[in-house]
């Protein structure tokens, strides 16, 4: 017992630590918030669907999900939540919304909308060739689909909770600035903020 003891002290403070954290997929260690990019990526097709779990919401636009037995951080692909923190969000990003409390709580909202709706569920994600299928930080960028064939990129443009992200190009431009301006046009969500021009 003495000479595995500093083995079991070891481990035991790794536990503690919280450097050891086993997912709900037995195979797929992680020890912090990075996704494991899966060696599989290479594979992905444009215009092809595929199957996922959602096993983590950063944020109402970010996503971590299990597919092909690999965690992979997903990034819906044309859309922008604000940020869940006053600091984190720009004034004037969304339209001429400067109060960045008010964006903060409806980055909450965005969040809340979409652990609610997507956390431990199957989805489906597709990759667009005009977008490519990595943003800037290395996230994946990708439609996802609830098992009912349903757009939830296009659902947090139409309840209000994201704007069209219309810094990068995507297939879907069009049809999402449709729903951004029908979203506006009804004070839906963050958009019934009353702008003073």
């Amino acid at each position: 017992m003495r000479r595995h003891l500093p083995f079991i002290l070891i481990l035991a403070s790794l536990i503690i630590c919280g450097c050891i954290q086993h997912e709900h997929y037995g195979q797929i260690k992680t020890h912090d918030e990075s996704p494991q990019i899966s060696p599989s990526a290479a594979k992905f097709e444009f215009g092809k669907r595929y199957e996922a779990v959602v096993v983590n919401v950063i944020d109402g636009d970010t996503i971590d999900v299990i597919v092909e037995e690999y965690r992979c951080r997903i990034r819906l692909l044309g859309i922008d939540c604000p940020e869940t923190a006053p600091e984190r969000n720009k004034p004037y990003e969304y339209d001429g919304i400067t109060d960045l409390n008010y964006l903060a709580i409806w980055g909450i909202r965005a969040k809340e909308f979409a652990r609610d709706l997507l956390l431990g569920r199957k989805v489906y994600l597709e990759f667009d060739e005009i977008a490519g299928l990595k943003g800037y930080y290395g996230r994946y960028l990708a439609y996802v689909y609830l098992e009912n064939g349903t757009d939830f990129n296009a659902i947090l443009i139409k309840k209000g909770l994201a704007r069209v992200y219309v810094e990068g190009e995507f297939r879907k431009e069009e049809y999402y600035l449709k729903l951004e301006m029908q979203a506006r046009k009804n004070e839906i969500g963050l958009w019934s903020c009353v702008i003073e021009s």
